[in-house]
């Protein structure tokens, strides 16, 4: 299968490269990055607010990176993108269960079938409502808009933090091709491609493929085998329709992505209480018999033996994915225009982690009572169709313009979760045996949004928008005790938490559930443009984000208890100011949030399970700093930072702590990026040799909404160095991430004294070979 993939990878991307043969300038596409004028910094062209508008006269806090930029600064995924952009952060406890967080506002272990994100998702203009299954890799894409602070009128439902917005490369009718070749250590080969043209008459179309491959960061040393590994391949194919003379568009886009690996890593460190936990001494132990302490980067996942197999089930993920996406623009006269926007997406994943990577059945003998295991295994399919229409004025000398709109969306999510454990402590049965949730949710929401701006003069402009929500959610979960005790203890009666006590063995319970709620969501927002070069704005603005159901409930009562939504209120004032006749820029946010009715996952000691409740009410203050400057026509030096004050606003946990006061868990209370690029001549080549340096520094982070567990501060360093001639038709490249090889932590889970960390990336280098006509 995997060479098979590899081949039609390549092969693709061979077509790709070979079907435009004809040498063309590619043309400029809106969204791209523009000189105003030479010796002016460049612009870039956002729809974050339904209407193309340069970053600098959107009255928004919102940072955008072209095409161009992806490339060269080789962000490969919305991971990548958060470590260059000011209040955005990114950690995930599985890659099924990823977690962006703006400005402090995250969803921290909500992946029930009827969770929603606290940050927004789009795909060329398409909700991303499961963001583990429905992300992919950035290839081929126009643009990349991160929007910060609640958007509850456009783009309505839960995007109470902010959102993430990726529009990708459209068809164009003048042809032309790229093709590049990346390898990098931990064997890594990328292969992406585009092609693009007329195909006959007013129809231009496009092609993009990526494969992408590499052997793990991590290893397994109880199976011998890699750890986040990658086996991926991504295909997209578009069609333009767009007649001379007419006043119809429409843009069909096609796409696919599969990624399979043998699993994460997860690492037991000693936490800073006082004992130590049973899995950090565990590995300190095997290390004593190896002769060498285990790295940071080698675990013993303990692979389940699930209730009637024979053998047992390796650790590793696999998922796939399929959209469609059809969008039609209809010009009234110098009226308005008309947009409808309709999408299609399916996906499944198949996810088994050990939690804490280490157990009993360890290869080397070492056991203690605590030593148990705890693997998940994650089913999920989930299809989503979604539709908006929206109205938007034509711009010009009135006074007044607006948008007016309405939204659709239905999602059918199927999650099917098996928990295993083993224990060699027979007193905690509740951690041995095997539950399994059978869970079904069909998730609906509409919404009609409505925004009307005024100029009261060429400096001065209102805008006033509002928002209806209704979300509705029901479905059914079907939980089974399939096996109590195991081999240590096996007469063991207890169901495997979170199940409650009472069932036996092969015994479940079913319960129905539904639930609906909506909300009103205003905006109001005043700019002031002094001159060309200066923006002003102050905005007041409600956020929401919609209740749900548990993904594992431990009875049928509790199945049926819904979380109810979470709302913010957000006022902001900010600053967009290009200096030194466009120089220099200098761009400011200074916010003030209260969030009410925080949805948190906490655990809860009588289950060891995990419990999602409305538990707190928090407050964010902060000041964000985006600022460039033209040093000469090829440097271009930048820093961008972010200064938080956050605390939580009466919280008392399910374990008795107190959490008022204390910083919102997984926001770092500051960062920064600094760095620049540098275009030179060489060897009497024009502009043919080019640096770029990127630094990412995060400040203090704490893992949990008690404080105890944090992350130390740590910078990350990127760099990169292109060869270009003169034509500029190809390119090589040396590049690499995080150079001074800096040990982080993507997420961390507190057990029993013990912090099970998974580790971000560590340093990766190599060289890219590009061509483009």
């Amino acid at each position: 299968m995997r060479l098979l993939t590899s081949v039609s990878s390549l092969a693709l991307l061979a077509a790709v490269s070979a079907i435009a043969v004809t040498p063309s300038a590619v043309a400029q596409e809106a969204g791209a990055s523009n000189p105003d004028q030479a010796g002016r910094l460049d612009v870039v062209v956002v729809t974050a607010q339904r209407r193309a508008a340069s970053v600098q006269d959107a009255s928004l806090a919102i940072s955008a990176f072209d095409g161009e930029t992806l490339a060269e600064d080789r962000i490969m995924s919305l991971e990548d993108v958060a470590n260059r952009v000011t209040s955005l952060s990114f950690t995930a406890i599985s890659p099924l269960d990823t977690e962006f967080n703006i400005r402090g506002i995250t969803n921290t272990r909500l992946d029930s079938p009827s969770a929603d994100q606290s940050i927004g998702i789009f795909i060329d203009d398409i909700y991303a409502g499961r963001s583990g299954l429905f992300n992919f890799d950035l290839y081929d894409i126009e643009r990349v808009e991160v929007v910060r602070g609640p958007q509850g009128v456009l783009m309505g439902r839960n995007v109470v933090g902010g959102a993430i917005n990726v529009i990708t490369a459209g068809p164009a009718f003048d042809p032309s091709s790229s093709l590049s070749m990346s390898f990098g250590n931990y064997d890594e080969t990328v292969a992406r491609g585009h092609v693009t043209g007329q195909i006959a008459g007013d129809f231009a179309g496009r092609l993009s493929a990526q494969s992408r491959n590499r052997s793990g960061y991590n290893y397994d040393i109880l199976h011998n085998r890699d750890l986040d590994d990658l086996r991926s391949f991504q295909a997209r194919a578009q069609l333009l329709w767009a007649p001379d003379d007419s006043p119809w568009q429409a843009r069909l886009i096609a796409d696919f992505t599969q990624d399979e690996s043998n699993g994460g890593h997860q690492v037991a460190i000693d936490g800073p209480d006082a004992g130590q936990g049973a899995w950090s001494s565990a590995r300190e132990a095997i290390g004593v018999i190896l002769g060498r302490p285990l790295s940071v980067r080698e675990s013993l996942p303990q692979h389940p033996l699930f209730f009637g197999d024979a053998t047992e089930t390796p650790q590793g993920l696999d998922r796939e994915a399929f959209g469609i996406t059809l969008q039609v623009d209809r010009e009234i006269g110098d009226f308005a225009t008309l947009s409808a926007v309709v999408g299609y997406r399916n996906g499944d994943a198949d996810s088994l982690y050990d939690q804490t990577s280490i157990g009993p059945d360890n290869g080397y003998g070492v056991l203690s009572p605590l030593l148990f295991a705890t693997p998940v295994n994650e089913f999920e399919s989930a299809t989503q169709f979604s539709q908006e229409v929206r109205l938007v004025s034509t711009p010009g000398e009135a006074s007044f313009d607006w948008i007016i709109g309405a939204y659709h969306q239905q999602d059918d999510v199927h999650k099917y979760d098996r928990f295993w454990g083993i224990v060699p402590l027979a007193a905690l049965d509740l951690i041995s045996g095997e539950s399994h949730w059978d869970n079904n949710s069909r998730n609906i929401s509409y919404g009609m949004f409505g925004q009307l701006g005024y100029s009261f003069s060429d400096q001065l402009r209102a805008v006033a928008g509002v928002r209806y929500s209704y979300d509705e959610k029901s479905g059914d979960v079907l939980a089974t005790a399939v096996s109590t005790g195991d081999r240590f203890n096996p007469g063991g009666t207890v169901p495997l938490t979170p199940l409650a006590g009472g069932l036996t063995q092969g015994q479940s319970f079913s319960a129905a559930y539904s639930d609906d709620w909506n909300e009103i969501t205003p905006q109001v927002t005043v700019e002031y443009r002094p001159n060309d070069d200066l923006m002003f704005y102050a905005t007041w603005s409600r956020g929401y984000k919609g209740g749900g159901f548990e993904d594992t409930p431990s009875n049928a009562i509790a199945a049926t208890i819904s979380y109810d939504p979470e709302t913010v209120t957000n006022m902001e004032f900010g600053a967009k100011m290009d200096l030194l006749e466009g120089r220099a820029r200098v761009n400011l946010a200074v916010f003030s949030m209260d969030y009410a009715d925080l949805q948190v996952t906490q655990t809860d000691t009588n289950c060891l399970c995990n419990v999602t409740d409305n538990a707190a009410d928090a407050e964010i203050r902060g000041i964000e700093v985006e600022s460039q400057l033209l040093v000469t026509d090829g440097l271009r030096i930048f820093a961008n930072a972010t200064f938080l004050d956050t605390e939580y606003i009466d919280f008392s946990d399910s374990l008795g702590n107190v959490n008022d006061g204390n910083f919102l868990q997984r926001t770092p209370d500051y960062q920064y990026n600094v760095g620049f690029d540098y275009t030179t001549d060489l060897a009497g080549m024009s502009d043919a040799l080019s640096f770029r340096v990127n630094y990412n520094y995060r400040g203090e982070m704490f893992w949990g909404p008690n404080n105890a567990q944090f992350e130390d501060p740590y910078g990350l360093l990127d760099a990169r160095v292109a060869f270009t001639p003169n034509d500029g038709d190809w390119q090589i490249a040396l590049w690499g991430r995080n150079l001074a090889d800096t040990v982080y932590r993507t997420t961390v889970n507190y057990a029993i004294n013990d912090e099970v960390s998974r580790l971000g990336a560590p340093q990766t280098f190599g060289i890219e070979f590009s061509i483009q006509r």
